[in-house]
């Protein structure tokens, strides 16, 4: 067990830019990084494990949004335009490879049955969290259309990604918590 391997791993993930935005002509400087997402994924879903009590496993909840990108560690930020090219599939396949590979270095075998539910999107937990990781992104894609970047193409595609998602969520108070937090 070497935690420090995984923390030292993932640690890496505050000065990798997300290339989405990068794509669209966003500086480095101002593009936000993996770990600013994931920082902004947990906020939404702490925002979410308040108000929702015991509707839902909040731990399994944060975690999952703890280290839904913790593969982009080893992998970097594959973007769409790239997912594409090489199959949803041989993205999928990489990065639970390298999540099995932290989650046995950490000796946390937890590690990987979480991402796996997160990736399978059949639990509540997992469908809440990849609907935090879309309204986070929706925001900053918001913020950056502000300054007259192009991410129009960003925004529309996660806010039809989001509407699918959040069909699968069945609470309706926690339906409400995550629309109001898309504004």
């Amino acid at each position: 067990m070497d935690t420090k391997v995984v923390t030292e791993t993932v640690r890496i993930l505050k000065n990798i830019p997300r290339t989405g935005w990068l794509q669209r002509g966003i500086p480095p400087s101002i593009a936000e990084t993996v770990a600013e997402h994931s920082f902004e994924v947990s906020s939404i879903l702490a925002t979410v494990a308040m108000h929702a009590g015991d509707i839902l496993d909040n731990k399994k909840l944060l975690l999952m949004g703890i280290i839904h990108d913790w593969g982009e560690s080893v992998a970097g930020d594959i973007p769409r335009s790239l997912t594409r090219k090489i199959g949803k599939e041989t993205k999928k396949v990489t990065e639970k490879r390298i999540m099995q590979e932290l989650s046995s270095i950490s000796g946390f075998p937890e590690l990987f049955k979480l991402f796996e539910e997160y990736d399978e999107q059949r639990t509540q937990e997992s469908i809440v969290t990849k609907a935090a990781d879309l309204i986070a992104t929706l925001r900053q894609a918001l913020e950056y259309a502000k300054m007259n970047y192009r991410v129009d193409d960003i925004i529309d595609s996660c806010q039809k990604e989001l509407d699918e998602i959040m069909k699968g969520i069945k609470d309706e108070s926690i339906i409400s918590i995550l629309r109001s937090l898309t504004l």
